[in-house]
């Protein structure tokens, strides 16, 4: 763990991410070999690994499947975790945010002894691929923060462990004693300051040591936050003609440090 400049909250770090594809349609009631590595249906299957590059020394691995031939997958079952395994076949699933990979053609090989085949050729290999964007698809808890794309040009941090909701205004990201509310607005010709005023009108007063806000440019960051029985944190970043709402709620108060920073943490990028 190391600590954030702007707050001082943890932020965390990973050289590896696992991410399970689920087995492929078609495939349930297939007789399962290979301890439930190699599945033998109306369609063959073989379970493979999936190295993907990411931005920011992240390697991404996918637990995924290649569809065979039903000799293919008996020979796999068969030889199973030996390095002489080489198997040639097609991808067996779609993953956002790429397009046309289920059917593509792939090789898979064992490169450890004992392990299941690692995916050699494939379309995503080879090339380095966005961090955010690519995790940004994926609606589950993760184990390492992302700039989480929200909508048009804004993003925001999803800190680890806080899973994606799509919601009909925006977004939230939950966990337990954790909860991040994020919604956008527009209003063509609005400038910064009135546009604040407005999401403003209706705000609890609170101490001055409970607000602050800043002008950074053509932009202005506020937030205020209540201390009850659950901290309420109630962010705003106001540009013109654009709004963004950040609702951080959470249980302990030593929190505020990271509701701050998610705010913080808010990026305008067209």
């Amino acid at each position: 763990m190391t600590a954030c400049a702007c707050c001082g909250a943890e932020v965390d770090e990973s050289g590896a991410l696992d991410l399970d594809l689920g087995l492929p349609a078609g495939a349930a009631g297939a007789e399962r070999l290979a301890d439930g590595n190699v599945l033998l249906g109306e369609q063959a299957y073989v379970r493979c690994a999936l190295p993907v590059e990411l931005t920011g020394d992240l390697e991404l691995w996918f637990d995924a499947w290649m569809r065979v031939t039903a000799a293919a997958a008996r020979r796999a079952a068969e030889a199973w975790g030996d390095p002489s395994l080489r198997l040639t076949g097609t991808f067996a699933h779609d993953i956002k945010p790429w397009n046309d990979l289920h059917g593509a053609e792939v090789v898979a090989e064992v490169v450890e002894p004992g392990t299941p085949p690692e995916l050699v050729e494939h379309p995503l290999l080879g090339t380095t691929w966005d961090r955010d964007r690519v995790l940004s698809a994926f609606p589950v808890a993760l184990p390492i923060s992302i700039q989480q794309e929200v909508r048009g040009p804004w993003s925001v941090e999803r800190t680890a462990g806080l899973a994606p909701h799509l919601l009909p205004d925006g977004l939230r990201f939950a966990a337990p004693g954790r909860a991040v509310f994020v919604d956008t607005r527009k209003l063509q010709g609005m400038p910064a300051d009135r546009f604040l005023g407005m999401a403003l009108e209706n705000a609890p007063d609170v101490p001055a040591d409970q607000q602050f806000l800043v002008r950074d440019g053509v932009e202005l960051r506020h937030a205020l936050w209540l201390t009850a029985q659950r901290h309420e944190f109630y962010g705003h970043v106001a540009r013109f003609g654009e709004l963004l709402l950040v609702t951080c709620l959470y249980d302990d108060p030593a929190d505020h440090a990271w509701a701050r920073h998610v705010l913080n943490s808010v990026r305008y990028e067209p």
